[in-house]
């Protein structure tokens, strides 16, 4: 009877051990889900801001033909990632047609918008630290003894980081500015 006790002490114990690490990984991936919805509604608000100012640079110059069509943009199956970098690339676009162009460079709603970008800017960039800050916890959660097999119980596998670099592979030019 004596050991009876003992087993069960020791299985309540290690019950309460899973959940406790059980919960600790699930925090984890709500902080990463929540950084993730914060990334994507912030890129949507970019999207529309660079919508706006390739607006008002069609009505100042009818005839550019530099910037990429990004209605095509948010028709695509992208993740956020490559959503980002494509965002990036029509951002240095306009970048570069707003200093050739004096008359642009002077219209007060695209200043207004450019600094609107610059601020948005700034928030996926902190919004993406903390995404990956908490991806750095996760996955030393799940790569870890004990918790290592709490997450192998719950199949849980690392997540990559923001920048879509994986620490581990062989591709060592997978990272690009």
């Amino acid at each position: 009877m004596k050991y009876f006790f003992i087993i069960l002490i020791l299985i309540i114990i290690l019950i309460f051990v899973f959940c406790f690490i059980y919960n600790k990984i699930k925090m984890q991936i709500l902080k990463i889900n929540a950084a993730e919805s914060e990334i994507d509604e912030s890129l949507r608000f970019k999207y529309d801001l660079i919508t706006k100012i390739i607006a008002e640079i069609k009505k100042i110059d009818k005839d550019e033909k530099k910037l990429k069509s990004i209605d095509k943009l948010k028709e695509e199956e992208v993740s956020s990632f490559e959503f980002e970098r494509k965002l990036i690339g029509i951002e240095r676009e306009i970048y570069t047609i707003r200093n050739e162009n004096n008359q642009i460079q002077k219209n007060t709603t695209i200043n207004d918008l450019w600094y609107d970008i610059t601020s948005i800017n700034t928030k996926i960039k902190a919004e993406e630290k903390y995404y990956n800050d908490s991806t750095t916890i996760y996955n030393k959660l799940v790569t870890t003894f004990p918790t290592k097999l709490v997450a192998l119980i719950m199949k849980l596998d690392e997540k990559k980081y923001f920048d879509g670099k994986d620490m581990y592979d062989e591709n060592i030019k997978d990272f690009k500015i």
